[in-house]
This record gives C-alpha cells, sequence and structure tokens, in this order.
C-alpha cells in the first residue's frame, strides 16, 4: 500500500509538535524547539492520514536569499484546528511564515488559507520541501504589519493608460493608493478593498473607473491594482496584478470597445496591447514585479490535494513532457487578453471538448502531475475565461451583481423586459445593446468547464477569486427568473448535464469562497436550496421513478424512431458525479440524493436483466412513446433498447456479434460499448459518475465498481486525465 503524501519507510513515525511560542519569531526561524518539530521529509506509517506539504522550487538559475513564496492551500478538516494558526518547517526548522485564514469548516477547522512563506537561501534550480503544521494561535509571531503607508514611502507606482479613439482614459495606482490612506480600508469595499494582512506581506485592491484629463470616469472601462507588497519595511519589492474590465452591469448602452493600451510600473518598459476590442461583460488582467522578482514556485502536494476532498481523486497518472510543452507553447500564441487559449470558442459546440468534465484537461493534468509548466497551462486557461460575456459588477456594490439583491435580474431575452413582481420591484434588467455587440466567444452552461476555481485555491490571487464568483453568479441570473424562483436560485430547468456543471460551479464557489466574502452565504444557500429541492422531488418521493434518473430535460432521445423515449445515460452520470462532488465538499443532504442517484448507475452494472458491457451506451429508451410512463425495471429498458440482445447470454461470445455491427468497433467480450479506449469515450464518462457511487450506501456500489475495473480495455488517461476519477474508498497502491 502506498501512503498518501510522500513516500516513506513502513512504520516510520512522525514525533508530536511541541507547543513552544520562542520558537516562532519572525526575525528568522530558530531552532530552540526544532527537536520538537518535524525534521526532512515527513515520516508516518503507511496508510496514514497525508499531510500537507508544498515543495519551494527555484524556477531560476541564481541563488536567492530570504525570498518570498506566496501560495494558496486546501486543508483536510481538523488538520489546523480551531484555534490554530500554519507554520512552515523546512528540514526541522521553523520558517518565518504569515497565515491569512479564508475559510473553516464547521467544525472551526483551516479550510482554506494563503500562506506565506519567507524561505532564507534557495540554489539555483534548487528545491526545498515544506511541512505545513498548525501552531496555537497564542503562540504564533506578531509583528508590525505592512500599512498603506508602507508602500507610498516605498516610491513604487502603476498605471494604465487607454487610447479609445485618439482619446486617452488613465487610472493611477498610486493616486488610488494615496486616496484610500486617509480613510478605512476594509475587505470588499467598493474603492478599496484589504486581500492580505500581516507584517511577511499585505496587499489592497483598489481601482474604479478609468479617467479622462478632466477627471470624468469613463462609462464603460474600469480597471483594478491588486497590490501586494513585501515586508519588512521598507519595502524593497511589490507584486501588481492589473486588470482591465468593460462588465458594469448596469452602465447605459453596453457595448465592445476597441483601443490602445499601455501598463507602465514605475517607468519600466511598459506593457502593450494595440487595437484590442475587449468585448462587453468581458476583463483580462496582468501581473508584474517592481523591486525584486523572486522566480519561486510553490508545487502543491497531487495526494494531499486530492485528501483534502476540494478536488475529485484521479487515477495515478503522469503528464507527458511533450504535453507540456506544447501547451507552454500554446501560450505564448493564444492566450492573451481577450483570447481563448485552449477553451472552447463556442461551448455550445456539440461532441468532446477538454474543458468538460469534473475538472478541465489542464486543471485535472495540474492536480494530477502538478509540475510549473502545468500551473501555467492551468492559470492560462483561467485567465481566458475572462474573455467570455458573463462578468456583470454591480457599480454600487463593486460586486459581481447579486440576485439576492436583484431577484429579477437575468439574460433570458424573454424575461428581461417583464415586471419584477418580486420586492423590492427595483429595475433588474440588464440596458440592452444595441451595437457592437458580438464576441466570436461564446459561453454555454451545459458545457462550461470549472472556472478558476483550483487557480484560486492554489495562488490565493484576488483575480481568480471574483473570476470565480462572476461564473457562479452567471450560473444563476442567465435563467429565467420565475424558473429559478427568482432568489431561491433552482437549475432544475436545464438539461441533466447543464444541472451537473451548475452544481459543480455553484458548489466549488459556496465551499471555496471566502467566509467573510458577500456572495458566500447567498451561493451557499443557492446549493442548499438545489439539494433540497432534489431531495423532495427525488430521494424523498415515494412516487419518484423506479429507475432513478432524474427526469428534467432528460427525456428527449428518439429511440428506435420514436422521439422524446430515451435518456443518455452519460448526462444521468455527470449528475450524479456532481452530487457525489457536493457531498465531499460537506452539503448537508447531498449524501441522502446520492444514495438515490447513484442506484442508477450501480444498477446499470449489477441489475441481472441488463448487461453491464450495454452501461455506457449514448442513450437508453426509458419509455414506449412521449406520453407514456416509464418503464419501472432495467429489464424492460435492456429488452426495449436492445431487442435484438434478448435471450443472448451477458459478456459472451454470442452477444458481441450483434454488438459489433452497431458501431464503429468490435467489441470483444469484457469490453464496454461507446469508444472504450478513448479517455473521453462514453466508458470514460460513465466512470465519474459510478466513482462516486461506489462512495456512497447503496447495496453493491462496491460490487459495481469492481466489474467496472475487471474490463479488458480501458482507456489511457495519461495526458487527458479529466475522467481519471475513482472513489476515494479503494486502495489506490493497485492501478486500474
Amino acid at each position: 500500500m502506498i501512503a498518501l503524501g510522500k513516500r516513506t519507510p513502513k512504520f516510520a513515525v512522525r514525533k508530536p509538535l511541541l507547543r513552544c511560542s520562542a520558537c516562532f519569531m519572525l526575525a528568522g526561524a530558530l531552532a530552540g524547539c526544532a527537536q520538537g518539530a518535524p525534521r526532512g521529509p515527513v515520516m508516518r506509517p503507511v496508510g496514514a492520514r497525508p499531510q500537507a506539504e508544498v515543495t519551494a522550487v527555484n524556477l531560476s538559475h541564481r541563488a536567492l536569499q530570504q525570498v518570498p513564496m506566496t501560495f494558496g492551500e486546501p486543508f483536510l478538516a481538523g488538520d489546523i484546528p480551531k484555534g490554530s494558526t500554519i507554520v512552515a518547517y523546512a528540514d526541522g526548522q521553523a520558517l518565518p511564515t504569515q497565515a491569512d485564514i479564508k475559510a473553516r469548516n464547521p467544525d472551526g477547522s483551516v479550510r482554506h488559507a494563503i500562506v506565506t512563506v519567507e524561505l532564507p537561501s534557495l540554489g539555483g534550480g534548487a528545491s526545498m520541501p515544506l511541512s505545513l503544521r498548525g501552531i496555537p494561535e497564542a503562540s504564533a509571531p506578531t509583528g508590525h504589519a505592512l500599512s498603506l503607508h508602507d508602500v507610498l514611502e516605498s516610491g513604487f507606482d502603476a498605471s494604465v493608460e487607454i487610447n479609445i479613439a485618439g482619446q486617452p482614459w488613465r487610472l493611477d495606482a498610486r493616486d488610488l493608493l494615496q486616496h484610500a490612506s486617509s480613510r478605512p480600508c476594509k475587505p470588499y469595499g467598493r474603492e478599496c478593498s484589504q486581500w492580505l494582512s500581516g507584517p511577511l506581506v499585505s496587499e489592497w485592491i483598489v481601482g474604479g473607473p478609468l479617467l479622462d484629463a478632466h477627471g470624468k470616469p469613463n462609462r464603460h472601462l474600469a480597471a483594478y491594482f491588486a497590490v501586494r507588497a513585501y515586508g519588512p519595511a521598507p519595502v524593497g519589492r511589490v507584486r501588481v496584478d492589473v486588470i482591465v474590465e468593460n462588465d458594469w452591469a448596469y452602465a447605459p448602452d453596453p457595448q465592445n470597445i476597441t483601443y490602445d493600451a499601455q501598463i507602465t510600473v514605475n517607468g519600466q518598459s511598459p506593457y502593450t496591447v494595440h487595437q484590442l476590442e475587449h468585448y462587453r461583460q468581458a476583463r483580462w488582467h496582468k501581473a508584474f514585479w517592481w523591486g525584486k522578482s523572486d522566480p519561486v514556485y510553490a508545487r502543491q502536494d497531487s495526494q494531499y490535494l486530492q485528501a483534502t476532498r476540494a478536488v475529485p481523486r484521479y487515477e495515478n497518472v503522469k503528464i507527458s513532457p511533450r504535453v507540456l510543452q506544447a501547451a507552454v507553447q500554446h501560450l505564448q500564441q493564444h492566450c492573451g487578453p481577450m483570447q481563448r487559449c485552449d477553451q472552447t470558442k463556442n461551448m455550445s459546440d456539440a461532441g468532446s471538448q477538454p474543458g468538460i468534465g469534473p475538472l478541465p484537461r489542464w486543471t485535472s493534468a495540474y492536480i494530477v502531475d502538478p509540475s510549473h509548466e502545468a500551473y501555467d497551462w492551468m492559470l492560462a486557461n483561467s485567465d481566458a475565461l475572462g474573455s467570455y460575456g458573463i462578468h456583470y459588477r454591480d457599480q454600487l456594490t463593486g460586486q459581481p451583481v447579486s440576485v439576492e439583491m436583484h431577484p429579477c435580474a437575468t439574460i433570458f431575452e424573454d424575461a428581461e423586459i417583464s415586471r419584477c413582481p418580486v420586492a423590492p420591484h427595483a429595475k433588474d434588467s440588464f440596458p440592452h445593446c444595441a451595437a457592437q455587440c458580438k464576441s466570436p466567444l461564446r459561453p454555454n452552461e451545459a458545457h462550461h468547464p470549472s472556472p478558476a476555481y483550483v487557480a484560486y485555491l492554489v495562488t490565493g490571487d484576488w483575480y481568480y477569486l471574483t473570476e470565480l464568483k462572476f461564473w457562479a453568479d452567471w450560473v444563476v441570473f442567465r435563467q429565467n427568473p420565475v424558473y429559478r424562483g427568482y432568489r431561491t436560485g433552482l437549475i432544475d430547468k436545464a438539461n441533466p448535464r447543464g444541472q451537473a456543471w451548475a452544481l459543480r460551479t455553484l458548489g466549488f464557489a459556496a465551499y471555496g469562497l471566502p467566509d467573510d466574502d458577500p456572495l458566500k452565504a447567498y451561493l451557499n444557500k443557492v446549493v442548499q436550496n438545489n439539494i433540497d429541492w432534489y431531495n423532495r422531488n427525488y430521494a424523498d418521493n415515494p412516487s419518484a421513478n423506479a429507475l432513478h434518473i432524474i427526469l428534467q430535460g432528460a427525456v428527449v432521445y428518439p429511440n428506435h424512431g420514436i422521439p422524446d423515449t430515451g435518456i443518455a445515460t452519460w448526462q444521468e452520470s455527470y449528475f450524479t458525479w456532481a452530487v457525489g462532488n457536493l457531498k465531499d465538499l460537506g452539503f448537508p443532504g447531498a449524501d441522502k440524493l446520492l444514495n438515490w442517484v447513484g442506484v442508477f448507475q450501480v444498477n446499470l452494472m449489477t441489475s441481472p436483466g441488463f448487461c453491464w458491457t450495454q452501461a455506457s451506451a449514448y442513450e437508453l429508451q426509458v419509455r414506449d412513446s412521449k406520453d407514456s410512463p416509464l418503464y419501472d425495471s432495467l429489464a424492460t429498458v435492456y429488452a426495449k433498447t436492445f431487442p435484438k440482445l434478448q435471450g443472448v447470454e451477458c459478456n459472451s461470445d454470442r452477444m458481441t456479434a450483434p454488438i459489433s455491427k452497431r458501431g464503429k468497433y468490435r467489441y470483444p467480450r469484457n469490453v464496454m460499448v461507446g469508444f472504450p479506449r478513448s479517455p473521453s469515450g462514453y466508458p470514460a464518462v460513465f466512470q465519474i459518475g459510478l466513482a462516486v457511487a461506489a462512495d456512497s450506501d447503496i447495496p453493491n456500489a462496491k460490487k459495481a465498481w469492481e466489474i467496472f475495473m475487471d474490463r479488458s480495455v480501458k482507456p489511457d488517461y495519461a495526458d487527458n486525465p479529466q475522467y481519471a476519477v475513482i472513489p476515494r474508498s479503494i486502495d489506490r497502491s493497485t492501478p486500474p
């Protein structure tokens, strides 16, 4: 058996961490309590609970001294208990560490934090393993948190200048910081938001509409500066993330705007773009360094990241250098402002897309093999989602438009012109775009990828947090307000795959957002509203269908020439995975719902009246006609869908002939139908639903997974791990 995390000798045990407050001084890493701290690689018995570890990697060839590294880190529930904070260790030595804790679990333990560590030294191309451990907050070091005054004294400045048809518009970071220093800068403030705060690093987000030479604000374009200053004072290095947006929700006459842009940081060579058509409701960003730029990468522990349940659990997959090199080359040419990178141009296109799955190709590649190349690939495609026209920022609050405040907000055209019957009866309709409105990039709920969730988890960057919020917000308000129940936010009117990916995006956002984020409570309420709705209509409904399928938008496929009699098995698998994901994330009632919807997946593999090799068929007939009742057993489904297989022994040589005539491939025994070798074929898609069902309380769930994994032809998920999801309850040491 292989322990999650670092491989260690069997029965090796880590000494307990002594609680010694004198050991953790910001002046440096002292060895006073080193005998009680972890030394070197963390040692633990095989099969023990994994522990949080990251590896600092110097991407340059020069040696670095006193170098800071900031990264996001999700934690296993209970790892950093309530009343504790986080310290990083290297070779048994406690390093200067600052933890900005963003989210906690119901038991008070840390769920997600942004961690900054000061590394004493790191040789060119070298790496340094770090162990992240909890210490009592009372033992944590204290010190002067860097202030806006410290940044202003450093001389740092950055500016954005945009020229629209000969007219210049500008915004200056120093002016904004100076203005913010004269008043409180609180988290999620409209003009200034405090994001990080401490002696090692502080970060502020300042911004607003671009201004002309007379101080008049532009009606559409805004810029933001995420200014991350590193200590100790005097400040000598600043990272600034510059964001340009065309996304006000209620600005009159929304439109695409073409401009030249120039970003300058303290007189350095400017970053420029020429004749950029900035699509309406879209945004882009670019990060810069002032002072010392430190090329240090925090490489996550893949097994620990998966063990936190914040992301799915995957088969052991290694991404080939060839794929990563091709991805990096592609980034340089196709991943700039208003470009789509590897995202699908028109997300509603039929067929397999690299963005479709629990996590898209680039993000799942990062999870299973978190190299720096995979990291860049993931971030570039997270950036590209900013180019799609789904971003609606409320100018009054500075936040994505709130459906709680605007219950009739929608982009569903027929509902946009209706009078809002729900208090406060505000005019929630977005202004109509009359000209210069078209974009080649089209989002689609039923095909949209997981948006910037993992990028935020592992970077802690404000840009990715807001990108995740924008997409979760869009998932709600894009629908007809009547059908979604206005503020209730129901998503059941979409087809099953649309419901699945909406639940995924909403669940990830509700789980991952900081606890004090203005949208967190509402998004949690929306997720719970949906879980409760499905449980009322299915799990707790004695009249629910005996097949255990989700019906909304499902029975639309023709079968044997009869319209509206078939369902897509793969869409049901998407939905089942999404429910299992909500269970993993800890949402109440998701376990009950999984125990209901997962029955369909399990029974397809184990029901005596249904041959498991057909469980991955594209569609199954579930009723005789559009107005007929659903069948009450899988045996009937099988007989109606596969009449030529009646009386033929399941998975026999005799069965292969009639199956082979149906499709492109010849299917030998022990092979599931539907492109069985493809990493995006129908057996692969079936895998994600069955994987979460195998972790449920459903009878025969484990047996179903064993049958599935015993088939003789399986996809090669190397380089395409989107669907390589496995149950959390199985031993990964035996390769699937």
